[in-house]
């Protein structure tokens, strides 16, 4: 296997994003999770000519960052949902934070701060005191967040600079995290409630389908398969990954059972697919490959004279490579979207590891 690339924070964490809107770059944005008042976002920069990472860390006046994701529209801005901890109590809290231009600043790498936008639960009426699970940027409308609370969920604009509130809703179970649909015009988000997923019409803002038994326990993370409508993936704590089709989802397409241990993020290959990864509390990230339920052609290419010809499959179903440089749970992987053969990943012990997919497989998928 290719050798990685390991970066190491000074306190433990467990929020990890790749820098959206950014072709030309390798960044990921690595938050530490510290019970002090003043929290660190390192950005780190990937060379793959020289399998170096190049930091710069920039000050938070918050402690426990637990979710960063970069906005796919202004790829300078970071939601954030952090822990809020004073003498007596701690909430969860969200916002969004401005990464700083550090080329035009006279200020050292180490000395800048994030400068703070917005804080949703400033918003708020003063009685709202529910704890933010989730903040996940729309990924096709320009100014759209959705903040994601224990029984509400509310849909913002910040285009113009200040936040404006479009849509908000209850639920009447616990809420884990949401995730808008990158299909369907961008109108669907999909909620988890412990062991249940359901989609929300955001137009009329009823339910659109609904998998009340996803997992035996938990639901950790939801991902949906960018190239193929109606197709997600699903992990939580029974160890397993599914594959579900929420038009027709009485029974899960495909149930994947590779970990020993909890299951933390399952993310799909933004342009290939067939290719998935995963991590959890056992401390491995695996590489799969499922062509057989991905938009890929499945060993069959159309002919110019119109016939089809059937090739045999460019790689075979099942689990590619095993990550296992960590030595404590992972709880982040993401993929790289400056290079979409590159991905990091964040175990609690705040190790960060960037890694490649093989080149004998990519090669396979190219040629």
């Amino acid at each position: 296997m290719e050798s990685c690339a390991i970066y190491g924070l000074e306190t433990q964490g467990r929020a990890l994003c790749s820098q959206a809107g950014e072709e030309e770059i390798i960044r990921f944005f690595v938050g530490t999770l510290s019970p002090r008042a003043e929290g660190q976002i390192h950005q780190l920069d990937f060379s793959d000519e020289t399998n170096q990472i190049t930091r710069k860390i920039f000050k938070l006046k918050v402690g426990e960052v637990w979710q960063v994701q970069c906005s796919p529209w202004a790829s300078n801005l970071l939601g954030l949902c952090y822990n809020e901890i004073r003498e007596t109590s701690a909430k969860m809290k969200c916002g969004v934070w401005k990464v700083p231009n550090s080329d035009t600043s006279e200020i050292p790498h180490q000395q800048q701060e994030l400068v703070l936008q917005w804080k949703f639960d400033d918003l708020h009426d003063p009685r709202f005191n529910e704890n933010c699970q989730y903040i996940d940027w729309h990924p096709s409308k320009t100014g759209r967040v959705a903040t994601i609370y224990s029984t509400q969920y509310f849909v913002w604009d910040v285009e113009g600079g200040e936040p404006k509130l479009i849509s908000s809703s209850k639920s009447t179970s616990e809420m884990y995290m949401g995730k808008w649909n990158p299909h369907l015009d961008g109108n669907q988000l999909a909620t988890v409630t412990t062991t249940a997923v359901s989609g929300v019409d955001m137009r009329s803002m009823k339910q659109s389908w609904s998998i009340p038994l996803a997992h035996k326990f938990q639901v950790r993370d939801v991902d949906f398969n960018p190239n193929k409508q109606y197709c997600m993936a699903t992990c939580g704590d029974d160890c397993a990954i599914r594959f579900w089709d929420v038009r027709n989802h009485k029974e899960p397409l495909k149930d994947i059972k590779a970990h020993s241990h909890w299951v933390w993020r399952v993310r799909y290959n933004g342009f290939h697919d067939q290719l998935l990864l995963t991590a959890g509390s056992d401390s491995r990230v695996l590489l799969h490959c499922l062509p057989t339920i991905s938009s890929e052609p499945k060993g069959h290419s159309i002919l110019s004279d119109g016939e089809e010809e059937v090739n045999s499959p460019p790689l075979e179903e099942g689990i590619l490579a095993k990550y296992e440089e960590h030595e404590d749970a992972v709880y982040a992987v993401e993929w790289s979207t400056g290079d979409p053969w590159i991905f990091a990943s964040l175990s609690y012990d705040g190790r960060v590891v960037i890694n490649r997919v093989p080149k004998s497989f990519k090669y396979k998928i190219l040629l």
